[in-house]
């Protein structure tokens, strides 16, 4: 159950960057105001990836140990990568269209590859389930 909420938790920090950067381009959201106020803009970013980047891992390597699925965990990896990539290179990108839409993209692959990993927990569950009741009641 904490995996679940791990996965859940990331999917929400995900968006809310996702959000803040749409916000930002578009200027209607105070927490999109934040890039008015540069370094403050900055200090977002990194206590968001300082947020982001452990509970996902958290998430994706217990979701891993228990699906065992690496078309599930490595997708997250390399999101992860470009997040930190993007984070790095901000100040070369800021003030472009490129920023908020890479950053949104990357969230997206993020979230979806937690929800991949949650489908992938379940499935794991039912089938453990089914091998269960198997052993049990022998046909």
């Amino acid at each position: 159950m904490q995996r679940l909420r791990l996965d859940q938790a990331a999917i929400a920090l995900s968006g809310l960057c996702m959000v803040h950067c749409l916000a930002s381009v578009a200027g209607l959201f105070a927490i999109g105001l934040l890039s008015a106020f540069g370094s403050v803009d900055e200090v977002f970013h990194l206590t968001m990836l300082a947020f982001i980047v452990p509970v996902s891992m958290l998430a994706m390597v217990a979701g891993y140990r228990r699906h065992r699925r690496r078309r599930v965990l490595l997708p997250g990896l390399l999101a992860l990568m470009a997040l930190c990539l993007l984070t790095v290179f901000e100040s070369a990108m800021h003030g472009t269209f490129w920023e908020p839409l890479l950053t949104s993209l990357v969230g997206i692959c993020l979230m979806a590859t937690h929800f991949a990993n949650i489908r992938a927990c379940k499935h794991c569950e039912v089938t453990r389930e089914d091998a269960l009741n198997e052993d049990t009641h022998p046909v």
